[in-house]
């Protein structure tokens, strides 16, 4: 009660509301509530652009492995085999029967892809052929990995920036 007296006989002394301010225990309250907030909340959102890139890269293995199976109902059962600058081309292209590439009446396959997709994982849209399967390691491996004798692709799982300088000298077969 005094206290409350002695804030009015205050303010009709000065004529005016004294300002109100924070104090110190309430700003490092604060801050402590946002650091726990903060805490709890960042690692939940990591997971959830973890889990966003693992669907993305799951649905463009899908699209790819799908574009496969059409090619090879088209195709006598054959899974296509040709990869240029990393694109599987008779996905990309039209092709006639024997899956040759190429523009004219005869090429009436296809496309069935209009491009590669990017792997979410690691930004490469890049296909790499390896001759067995599955494949030993997909750790080391960046964009796509396909097998051509089976026509199985799989996502390569190369989280770290990827030299493409290196890529390219390396080569389609890995």
């Amino acid at each position: 009660m005094r206290s409350g007296c002695f804030f009015r006989r205050r303010k009709l002394r000065r004529g005016r509301s004294a300002p109100r301010a924070f104090t110190l225990i309430e700003i490092l309250m604060v801050i402590a509530a946002m650091a726990i907030i903060a805490g709890v909340v960042v690692p939940q959102v990591t997971t959830v652009i973890d889990d966003a890139k693992n669907s993305a890269m799951l649905k463009d293995l899908r699209e790819i492995t799908m574009a496969i199976e059409r090619y090879r109902m088209e195709h006598n059962g054959g899974a296509p085999d040709q990869i240029q600058n990393g694109v599987l081309i008779q996905l990309t292209q039209k092709t006639d029967a024997d899956g040759n590439v190429g523009s004219g009446p005869q090429f009436i396959y296809g496309p069935y892809a209009h491009e590669m997709p990017t792997n979410a994982l690691n930004g490469i849209s890049r296909v790499f052929r390896v001759n067995s399967a599955p494949p030993a390691s997909l750790t080391s491996r960046a964009g796509w990995v396909y097998h051509p004798a089976t026509g199985q692709v799989w996502a390569g799982l190369h989280a770290e920036i990827v030299d493409l300088a290196a890529i390219q000298a390396e080569g389609n077969l890995n």
